[in-house]
């Protein structure tokens, strides 16, 4: 029969703390959406990282409706349901035809919803993305 050997003490310490959250750890996100919740939108979503990370995040957003009109984002709210945190708004810049959506501060480890409320004349949606960060 074999037995097991305890594992020394530091390598305990070292998994317990691995999950303390280095600012440079990215989020397992599980792909970007393509359309919108009520599949208003076609939408187009592009990350400057990778994924969403812990600390300063930044995006694009491209959608356009069912007769290739724009739609632009018009708000953003980013959320941690598991401690009911809410981020600062970010900063939301429009040209004709997209967003940049800046200066959004995912300031904890976690899971973070991030609402992207998208409209056109006569029309609204929203796109859900999730960010779990590490």
């Amino acid at each position: 029969m074999r037995r097991l050997r305890p594992l020394p003490c530091s390598l305990v310490v070292l998994a317990a703390l691995a999950g303390c959250g280095d600012p440079s750890l990215g989020a397992a996100s599980g792909g970007l959406p393509t359309v919108s919740e009520r599949g208003t939108f076609a939408v187009s979503v592009a990350t400057e990282q990778p994924d969403f990370r812990r600390g300063t995040n930044a995006f694009d957003v491209q959608a356009t409706d069912a007769a290739g009109g724009p739609a632009l984002v018009t708000g953003v709210v980013a959320r941690m349901p598991g401690h009911d945190h809410l981020a600062t708004p970010p900063r939301i810049d429009c040209t004709a035809r997209s967003c940049r959506v800046s200066d959004l501060v995912l300031a904890m480890p976690g899971t973070w919803e991030i609402t992207v409320v998208l409209a056109s004349p006569g029309a609204q949606d929203d796109v859900q993305l999730s960010a779990e960060l590490r």
